[in-house]
């Protein structure tokens, strides 16, 4: 059974052990620092984040999803604090790799977070360099054509078009925007 937890902090000892049980089977070198529990000290890493309020209750939440008692996903969306009227959507999103084409963030996660943020003016998703790759597909599928060879995303993606780099919490990321705001 699929379950959808949210939280704002580290309150929730449930879900921050399910969390912690998860992630620390990160080892990709890209994602270690951002989402082992080990480095929960670095400014950048999920716990970190959690621990300092970037998720505090009505400018973020984040959501972690379970099934049977096992972590799957998680992802959440806050204020973009430079902005405040920007909400930035699916940060410190992780999916454990036997679970990355089941769509759980497109099913569950982003449509309960696009509910929390119609007062924005702007919903951005935003995407690293090193996650280029997913910012492709959202140009492809505006100009027209099929985002992939196979597994054709769910049609919330299609709700964001690219506006191009942006430089987000003093770093270049590749930003989508919700297209009905």
């Amino acid at each position: 059974m699929i379950t959808l937890h949210t939280i704002h902090d580290l309150s929730n000892t449930y879900v921050i052990d399910l969390l912690k049980h998860g992630l620390s089977t990160v080892d990709t070198e890209s994602n270690i620092l951002n989402y082992h529990p080990d480095h929960a000290d670095d400014p950048g890493n999920l716990f970190h984040i959690l621990a300092n309020g970037r998720y505090q209750e009505g400018k973020g939440k984040y959501y972690v999803i379970e099934e049977d008692g096992t972590y799957v996903c998680s992802a959440g969306w806050n204020e973009y604090q430079l902005e405040p009227d920007t909400a930035l959507m699916l940060t410190r999103m992780y999916i454990l790799p036997k679970h990355r084409v089941k769509y759980y963030i497109a099913t569950h996660i982003l449509p309960a977070a696009l509910e929390e943020v119609t007062h924005y003016k702007n919903v951005w998703i935003s995407f690293n360099e090193y996650n280029l790759g997913m910012y492709k597909w959202f140009e492809r599928v505006d100009q027209g054509k099929r985002g992939g060879l196979f597994n054709d995303w769910p049609d919330i993606y299609r709700k964001f078009k690219p506006i191009g780099p942006k430089i987000i919490n003093y770093t270049k990321q590749y930003v989508v925007s919700l297209s009905d705001k």
